[in-house]
């Protein structure tokens, strides 16, 4: 038995694979097959933008803070540590009904966690525990509000929502160069 693995998304009902053209190299190295299954694992988890939200808007600002304050920290290692402080799940056994606090990893919350525990919980702990303002997502990249959402929805293109917007967000909250 062959195996074929492949990564995309859907939208609207149709498959979009992330390389086109690694998908069809695939099929050509399969070869001729009288018979096939095909089995489709989805969810909603964390998007790259988020990740490079994640990475850009939270870690490395934090990172810079923390290691004013004499930590050592890499962005990967505050990564981490919002993981292991903002992402803690109760696991409970079926059979005995006990409970075991655990850490769900970021990178497997469905975009609808990610979000309440990054844009909600962690700005917040950043801004009224550490003092240090974080961007808002449609900040971070520079658009409005308005063209952040219609970006999201796969309504516009990146660059669309970044036109739509110039000029109007020159007045965000800009963080320090470190």
């Amino acid at each position: 038995m062959k195996t074929l693995t492949v990564y995309g998304r859907i939208e609207r009902g149709r498959k979009i694979y992330y390389s086109e053209s690694a998908h069809k190299q695939g099929l050509m190295d399969l070869g001729t097959v009288n018979h096939f299954k095909e089995v489709t694992e989805y969810g909603n988890k964390r998007t790259p933008d988020q990740n490079a939200y994640m990475f850009g808007a939270i870690c490395n600002p934090l990172k810079v803070r923390l290691n004013q304050d004499g930590w050592d920290f890499t962005e990967y290692g505050v990564y981490k540590w919002l993981e292991n402080k903002f992402s803690k799940v109760d696991m409970v056994n079926e059979k005995t009904g006990e409970t075991f606090e655990t850490i769900k990893p970021l990178k497997e919350l469905s975009t609808e966690e990610w979000d309440e525990i990054v844009t909600t919980n962690i700005r917040n702990y950043c801004e009224h525990n550490l003092g240090i303002y974080i961007e808002l997502p449609h900040e971070y990249y520079k658009m409005t509000l308005e063209a952040y959402n219609l970006w999201k929805k796969g309504e516009i293109t990146f660059k669309q929502a970044v036109e739509q917007s110039k000029g109007i967000t020159d007045n965000y909250p800009q963080l320090q160069d470190s």
